[in-house]
């Protein structure tokens, strides 16, 4: 294989060289280019301009349709998807919550961003940076919709952060393990669990802390749900009331967090029969308080999350509940409406509807309906009184508990102008949160020790995940984006074909054979820099072990210690930042960032040159060439 490096350096970049490659090579290289180009103009998906390439790498024979279909089948795939599930159960049960307090505290705006991150880098050194991704992505959704700002401030830095931190230790990510066993099979001594960290860990640091300063100028904000309806508002009136089992009883408003969620207005509190309003946010909240809030229905959804704090009952009856006392009952106390339906629906009061000139309490709507309403809005105006004795207008749209058949029944209703189902407005189930923390667990830590079988402890998190109630079979399906999964499954294809071509290769060979009579520091620099750009448009792995036999034939050939060099090849084939292309995490963001081609070529390119400079310093004065 040396022998064959040897010949590679000898190439060239003439007309008449590139004439003279074989055809595989020049099939693969103009379908690069056209990715690229595709990808950039954005015209089409990315998974559909990646399953196109695919083809016509395979029709042209460059690889076998086994060799094509063979990403289809990675255990990066299922290991995704399965993840995904896991997370399903999480979101459901209301366990994200605990895992966000644990590792972030209590986000609230103004929260900077190295605050959020530094957690993501520490862990994805001690375990692989794309289940921790794939947990993560939700997360900070939810953490993104506390700060009041757009997803696609915090996923590129989600991403980034994991692949900085998986460079710090041996079992940071599974690159390292490819160069490690490039060292044995040349009979030197492995990589320490610490060695990479020498230069990992201040890489690391400033790359972090561009991220929290440059490159958070540089993330585009994509308009989202929460957006749109700040400068759109509909605004709803809402009651929920504070059962036994909710966490915020004793806290202050302020340390709730209530006058912190975006989009909500907390403008009263009735307590025993008193109506406490304007709210003090020094005001402590007591079981059975009833807390009066207007605002947008995402943050609705966000608040009738919270544990223990469930709707109130319009229906002139008290409900009995398991938490709440038989005496409550008794004396007439408020009653709790717990969540019975499968999905939150907008109906909007047609002109002919019964319910018009009724007030919410005298409509029966659930024994007419066989649904609960949560919530009032009423065009061009702020409603400000019980929800209970509200009088029903034409227009008012009403949020409604309702079962998964309410909108098929309805649709066609006189009753309504307009009945849709809103979506991840699945009650959350409380009781099960353990059950989803004790999975997530279990795949965390069977992930991290047993990182070989990384597949096979995510597919069993799934069905666990969907056989204990924690999700169901419908809304894992449903969560699980296919797109994400085509685009990642066809880019392992590409980058196959790639490496079978010998493409990677051969633009590798022709950049070493310039710089060597240049000394020591420029081959490293340009070793540096090729496994840069080829980790942008291979695997990571595969670029690891062909910038690490490249990396063996250039130190025999100019007399370097190899060691620097494998090591420089094992942090480097990590700085994948400047195309989606460039890292599996990159990918994974990329549909739920809302993000576009050329926001990864500002965030990630001046990433990627800080990286490359500082390995480029560093390496030579721990390791002397």
């Amino acid at each position: 294989m040396a022998d064959a490096m040897t010949v590679l350096i000898g190439l060239d970049l003439s007309w008449a060289g590139i004439q003279a490659l074989p055809w595989p090579m020049i099939v693969t290289l103009g379908t690069l280019v056209g990715i690229l180009i595709a990808l950039y103009m954005e015209r089409y998906a990315a998974e559909l301009i990646m399953l196109a390439a695919l083809l016509v790498l395979v029709c042209t024979g460059v690889i076998t349709l086994k060799e094509g279909l063979a990403g289809f089948s990675n255990e990066t795939i299922f290991t995704i998807a399965g993840l995904l599930v896991v997370g399903v159960g999480l979101q459901q049960t209301g366990a994200i919550e605990v895992i966000s307090r644990a590792m972030l505290g209590q986000p609230k705006k103004g929260t900077p961003l190295l605050r959020l991150i530094v957690p993501v880098a520490i862990l994805s050194a001690f375990m692989n940076n794309t289940p921790l991704v794939a947990f993560m992505i939700p997360i900070f959704v939810h953490v993104a919709r506390k700060l009041r700002t757009s997803p696609s401030k915090l996923l590129i830095p989600l991403s980034y952060a994991s692949i900085l931190g998986g460079t710090c230790t041996l079992i940071g990510t599974s690159t390292n393990f490819v160069v490690d066993s490039a060292m044995k099979d040349a009979n030197m001594p492995g990589m320490g669990m610490w060695e990479l960290g020498w230069v990992g860990i201040p890489v690391s640091l400033v790359g972090l802390v561009y991220l929290a300063t440059i490159g958070q100028k540089l993330l585009p904000t994509r308009t989202d749900i929460l957006e749109y309806a700040e400068t759109h508002p509909r605004e709803y009136t809402v009651e929920l009331i504070v059962r036994p089992s909710c966490s915020l009883i004793g806290a202050t408003i302020r340390k709730s967090g209530l006058r912190d969620l975006p989009g909500l207005y907390l403008y009263a509190i009735e307590r025993q029969g008193k109506r406490l309003s304007p709210v003090d946010p020094d005001q402590f909240l007591l079981t059975d308080d009833i807390l009066c809030f207007s605002g947008i229905v995402s943050t609705i959804l966000d608040a009738q999350k919270i544990r223990g704090l469930e709707p109130i009952d319009h229906h002139g009856q008290v409900v009995p509940h398991p938490a709440m006392p038989d005496a409550a009952v008794l004396q007439g106390a408020p009653g709790a409406a717990p969540r019975s339906g499968n999905q939150l629906c907008e109906a909007v009061v047609s002109p002919t509807s019964p319910l018009v000139g009724m007030t919410v309490k005298e409509a029966n709507f659930r024994s007419r309906y066989h649904a609960s309403i949560m919530a009032v809005h009423r065009s061009g105006e702020k409603i400000e009184r019980k929800i209970g004795q509200i009088i029903l207008q034409p227009g008012d749209t009403l949020l409604v508990d309702a079962p998964e058949d309410f909108t098929r029944r309805w649709r066609n209703s006189r009753d309504f102008i307009l009945v849709s189902g809103l979506e991840d407005s699945a009650p959350v189930d409380h009781r099960r949160a353990w059950m989803a923390l004790a999975i997530f667990a279990a795949v965390v830590f069977g992930m991290t020790f047993y990182s070989d079988h990384a597949a096979l402890f995510s597919l069993i998190g799934a069905a666990m995940t969907v056989l204990t109630g924690c999700t169901t079979s419908r809304e894992a399906n449903r969560n699980v984006d296919l797109s994400v999964l085509i685009l990642i499954a066809a880019a392992l294809g590409v980058g196959k074909a790639m490496e079978r071509s010998g493409a990677a290769e051969w633009l590798a060979g022709n950049a070493i054979g310039w710089v060597e009579p240049l000394g020591k520091v420029a081959v490293l620099s340009v070793i540096v820099f090729l496994t840069g750009v080829l980790t942008e448009l291979l695997s990571n792995n595969a670029c690891a072990a062909i910038m690490s036999t490249l990396a063996l034939a250039a130190a025999k050939s100019t007399g370097i210690d190899p060691r620097p060099l494998l090591l420089a090849v094992a942090v480097t084939s990590s700085y994948g930042f400047a195309t989606p292309l460039g890292y599996q995490t990159n990918l994974m963001v990329y549909g739920p960032g809302g993000y576009k081609f050329s926001d990864y070529l500002k965030v990630g390119i001046p990433l990627d040159i800080i990286c490359w400079v500082l390995t480029i310093l560093i390496i030579p004065l721990v390791w002397p060439l």
